[in-house]
């Protein structure tokens, strides 16, 4: 039994270094992954109360505009919504330290973008229910959010 436990640990510090900053201890990302993935379960730890984007929509070219922020380890607003089918532009800008990237599976949307930098991706607002978009390198430490139609 302990040497599952062992084996466990060891697992889950390595899951937790993998993707993570060059400038991070395997100590802090462990004790980092764990605090926050209690805090993700809740709603996140970072960047206070879940904000919503929404998107506008000035014409009928089904198109509208929104920007979240990239910070360490978490998005702000954690929720784009828009009309249901409806293919917004989300402007990206990077105001942590790291690289961070924006990610839907499924979708086109993926973009690695710099500190201080920005970037602009296509979403498409799903008809019904939600679409988790996350970091590739930070979706451990719960850099999540989600897509959702607005409610009519």
């Amino acid at each position: 039994m302990i040497k599952i436990t062992a084996l466990l640990a060891l697992a889950a510090l390595g899951l937790a270094a993998c993707g993570s900053s060059s400038k991070s201890s395997s100590s802090t990302a462990s004790t980092s992954s764990s605090s926050n993935a209690a805090a993700s379960s809740s709603g996140g730890g970072y960047g206070g109360a879940a904000k919503t984007t929404t998107a506008s929509n000035a014409s009928d070219d089904k198109s509208g505009s929104n920007e979240v922020e990239m910070y360490d380890d978490y998005f702000k607003p954690k929720t784009i919504t828009g009309k249901p089918g409806q293919t917004v532009k989300v402007e990206l800008k990077n105001e942590g330290s790291n690289e961070h990237n924006f990610k839907i599976v499924g979708q086109k949307a993926d973009a690695d973008v710099s500190p201080g930098k920005n970037a602009t991706v296509s979403v498409v607002i799903p008809k019904s229910g939600t679409v988790q978009f996350y970091c590739e390198y930070h979706k451990g430490l719960g850099m999540v959010g989600k897509v959702q139609a607005t409610q009519t």
